[in-house]
């Protein structure tokens, strides 16, 4: 929803520039998260979660699909930091933003690790376990299902305030969060919830762009 001319008016300048600015990075951080999803590589053979994670490492799109994703979460970590400024968040919604923003600063952390994982190919070509593969399993586990906590968190609360987004379109937000973090959580031991990812894929980035889009538009 727009805010009201009188909400409008109470808006400094800088103000506007910054939900200009927070609502374009959210967007942007959809569209980046979609692409990355995508481009994302699949295993091309059967076998041990070690042995199908050596050969997505080894295909040429991890680093462009990682790269992407990695862009996405610090698009995603700004457009909360900005949020933080916002002179309308009562102290409650405060708070919560406060919290989603150290998750996502981490999860960006996180995506860091995971891109240059790779590097460490060769010391699991021959399928046993190492630290490279401890470290990525750990570092999904963890760290990205916490940061699809945050999209959660952020969608309902933001949508039901209506601070972030509306009720109609919070869904998108917390159905592809709570995909992104059942496949997140399970991914290192089990295939049965990977089909969730393409799930979280489509609607997160949905979700960030119409949001996003709204952001920017309300404070302009």
């Amino acid at each position: 929803m727009l805010t009201s001319l009188k909400d409008r008016a109470d808006l400094s300048p800088a103000s506007l520039r910054t939900g200009r600015v927070g609502g374009t990075c959210l967007a942007l951080a959809g569209i980046a998260f979609f692409a990355g999803g995508v481009s994302h590589p699949q295993p091309t053979i059967e076998g041990t979660k070690v042995e199908t994670l050596y050969d997505m490492f080894v295909q040429p799109s991890w680093y462009p699909s990682h790269a992407l994703l990695l862009a996405s979460f610090a698009l995603f970590a700004t457009a909360v930091l900005l949020l933080r400024k916002r002179g309308d968040l009562d102290p409650r919604m405060a708070a919560i933003v406060n919290v989603v923003s150290v998750l996502f600063v981490v999860g960006t952390l996180s995506m860091a690790v995971h891109l240059f994982d790779a590097l460490g190919a060769d010391s699991i070509a021959d399928g046993q376990a190492g630290l490279v593969s401890r470290v990525a399993t750990w570092n999904e586990t963890i760290f990205s299902t916490l940061w699809g906590v945050g999209i959660i968190t952020l969608a309902a609360v933001g949508g039901l305030t209506r601070t972030l987004g509306n009720r109609i379109i919070m869904p998108l937000g917390v159905v592809g969060g709570l995909a992104w973090c059942l496949a997140a959580a399970t991914v290192a031991f089990i295939d049965r919830f990977d089909p969730l990812f393409p799930v979280a894929g489509t609607l997160i980035p949905v979700w960030a762009v119409a949001t996003g889009a709204m952001w920017a538009l309300r404070t302009k």
